[in-house]
């Protein structure tokens, strides 16, 4: 009687250190996952992402940017840039209406903005030698196109362009309001306003004479150090950063300061609108990735700062060239950076959580919650908006539409839709397991995995691929069916109805038995990569795979060791290999004698990608509307069709929506 196998097992119950594809699967420690996508990482649990909602569709065409303007009295507007018209929206930003008297250049590639304060004017604009008189302070943004049309202002009542006087705001790009001066670049130089007021530069005290203050190569960027002991002007180009430190007030100690204007870092800034502070750190954008500088303790780096995006490498290596675009922000403990991965749009947001968790005592160190896919960011507007910490950002969506989108709603819905999302393992059983029998062969049977905070019918699929060879192969595709609560479109609420929002459930999923599945399951790697099936390997890397809300709190493997190796030497190894051995980008395999053969047999297998339209009618109070939507998903036929349904029946939502009058409660004993 054959010997019982030995079964092993492998147990990820914390995803602490978040994401890292810079390192082979069956390699990489306990605490991460090689990959995420629409996912959110806190405490160590991975969540699908926090929601996303289109506060409106904006005008068609060149979207160059966006901006929130805080007047003096009253919540804050955003100034929206497209076809080089400027348009602002009210708070909560369901309006829109043109800025009058603005046009810039329909080409520029963005429209830079910067929120100034002007306390003083002089009486004779553009004579050095007037008097300067003090105003009642006011908010006023300048606004650039990068030095095709002149500057332009806006103030909230009054906006126009700034032309026609000498020493007036110079035309250029990206701008700083800092030291009470408004910083200008154009070109690779910058300038200076005078103090308190951004529509006059007669002052022309620079360095050595000069009429601005010269660089090496032109100026992409400027922002303002986050810390209050290092308040000074950063000036980046595409491979420096310098320091001018603009909080000296007197511009006549200007020439006289040492080290006034000085370079610091052996590090350029991609973008303007790539530049973040949070938490006392500033962020930014480079030819090379992500780089976090911390004044506080590394003000002695005269020469480089570290990287710190290695683990994006899955996404990193699909990056285009022009990286002029990319797009950051700051919401939390999260910072979001949308890159041309895969795209020349931004298609991408990469997360970047700055605590991985927090208690009274200790702060976890940073960690990548992996990115984002859903919406195209061209810029991120973030902050304290309207007394609460808030994200919005504009984008240029994959319908070709613009549209202005509130984000990290607690729904973890779009638009009230399922998300899709997906999360790469680490290799299971691999060199990083606690197993004895590290790089000895295992048979992988099934996989227990522990979700929670379920709030609605999910789709969950699981697959799971041998070590780095093969196809991933379904071993769990599933609805776990949840009740919302008790509300309803057609049920009739009294005051005597008893209301319940359902609490969120949890569910621990047992997949099949890799090993028992029909051998026309077969992926194909076999023998094209390995002489051994797929469910025979040193490590294996799971897919899990999720059409709404929901939340991964550990995963348990099993396996059973393989029967013993045999320790002979090979009798092909000194033989080369039969030509046309063909893979997939997913892994799919095949060989054959001929190219043309090989390559129609991998066409004929077809992506495992299952695609749905649905229409869907709603009516209410006598309106009708008819939505059409799509989904695909690799999960199963039914999982797309239940997503396109939903994508249909709110498209229908929205119609209705906007064609229905507005209902005003008009209160108890109100008399007509």
């Amino acid at each position: 009687m054959p010997p019982t196998p030995q079964r092993i097992q492998d147990f990820d119950s914390s995803f602490i250190a978040g994401t890292n594809s810079s390192i082979d699967p069956s390699q990489l420690p306990l605490g991460y996952v090689w990959s995420a996508i629409n996912t959110i990482n806190v405490g160590g649990v991975i969540s699908c992402r926090p929601g996303m909602r289109c506060l409106q569709k904006l005008p068609k065409g060149n979207l160059q940017g966006a901006s929130i303007f805080r007047p003096a009295v009253g919540l804050e507007q955003m100034l929206i840039a497209v076809e080089g018209k400027i348009y602002v929206s009210d708070y909560p930003f369901k309006n829109l209406r043109q800025v009058e008297n603005i046009q810039f250049s329909t080409y520029a590639k963005q429209i830079f903005f910067s929120q100034t304060v002007q306390a003083a004017k002089r009486i004779t604009p553009g004579d050095l030698t007037s008097a300067i008189e003090l105003i009642l302070p006011r908010a006023v943004v300048i606004m650039q196109d990068g030095g095709t049309t002149a500057p332009a202002y806006y103030d909230g009542s009054t906006s126009g362009h700034i032309k026609g006087v000498p020493f007036e705001t110079p035309i250029g790009g990206p701008m700083c309001w800092v030291g009470d001066r408004l910083w200008v670049a154009s070109g690779n130089q910058v300038f200076a306003s005078d103090i308190s007021n951004p529509f006059s530069f007669i002052e022309e005290i620079y360095l050595g004479g000069s009429a601005g203050f010269n660089f090496s190569r032109e100026v992409t960027a400027l922002s303002k150090t986050p810390s209050v002991e290092f308040p000074q002007l950063l000036v980046f180009t595409d491979e420096d950063t310098s320091l001018i430190q603009a909080d000296i007030r007197d511009r006549s100690q200007w020439p006289t300061t040492i080290g006034f204007q000085k370079e610091i870092l052996k590090v350029g800034c991609s973008s303007n609108r790539a530049v973040s502070s949070q938490f006392g750190r500033l962020l930014w954008w480079s030819s090379a990735g992500l780089t976090v500088f911390d004044p506080a303790v590394s003000s002695r780096i005269t020469s480089r700062a570290p990287i710190r995006d290695n683990e994006m490498i899955i996404s990193k290596k699909f990056l285009k060239e022009d990286l002029s675009l990319v797009a950051m922000g700051a919401f939390g403990q999260w910072v979001l950076i949308s890159v041309p991965a895969e795209d020349t749009l931004n298609h991408q947001t990469w997360v970047y959580n700055n605590a991985s968790f927090e208690s009274v005592s200790d702060e976890g160190g940073p960690a990548w919650s992996g990115y984002w896919l859903g919406t195209n960011p061209v810029e991120w507007v973030c902050g304290i908006i309207a007394g609460a910490e808030r994200a919005f950002h504009v984008s240029t969506d994959n319908d070709g539409e613009n549209r202005l989108w509130l984000c990290f709603t607690d729904d973890r819905l779009d638009n009230g839709c399922p998300i899709t999302f997906a999360i790469f393992t680490r290799g299971m059983f691999g060199l990083s397991s606690k197993r004895k029998e590290q790089g000895v062969d295992c048979r992988f049977q099934f996989a227990d995995i522990a979700f929670t905070a379920i709030e609605e019918d999910t789709d969950i699929g699981v697959f799971v691929a041998p070590g780095v060879r093969g196809a991933f192969k379904p071993i769990a595709t599933r609805r776990v069916a949840v009740e919302k609560g008790v509300l309803s479109f057609d049920r009739e609420i009294t005051a005597a109805s008893d209301l319940y929002a359902w609490k969120p459930q949890s569910r621990i999923v047992r997949t099949e038995d890799l090993s028992l599945q029909e051998p026309a399951n077969e992926s194909g790697s076999c023998p094209v990569e390995s002489n051994k099936n797929d469910d025979n390997e040193e490590s294996f890397q799971m897919l899990i795979v999720g059409h709404g809300p929901a939340t991964l709190r550990w995963i348990r493997s099993f396996a059973v060791l393989a029967p013993e190796e045999d320790f002979a030497g090979s009798d092909v190894a000194c033989k080369n290999e039969e030509k046309f051995n063909t893979t997939r980008f997913d892994g799919e395999s095949v060989f054959d004698t001929d190219i043309a053969v090989a390559a129609a047999e991998l066409t004929a297998k077809a992506l495992p990608v299952y695609f749905s339209t649905k229409t869907a009618s709603v009516s209410q109070s006598g309106i009708s509307a008819v939505g059409v939507g799509s989904a695909e998903s690799i999960v199963s036929q039914d999982a797309a069709d239940r997503v396109a349904e939903r994508i249909a029946t709110r498209m229908a939502e929205v119609e209705i929506q906007a064609a229905s009058p507005q209902f005003i409660s008009k209160g108890l004993g109100f008399d007509e």
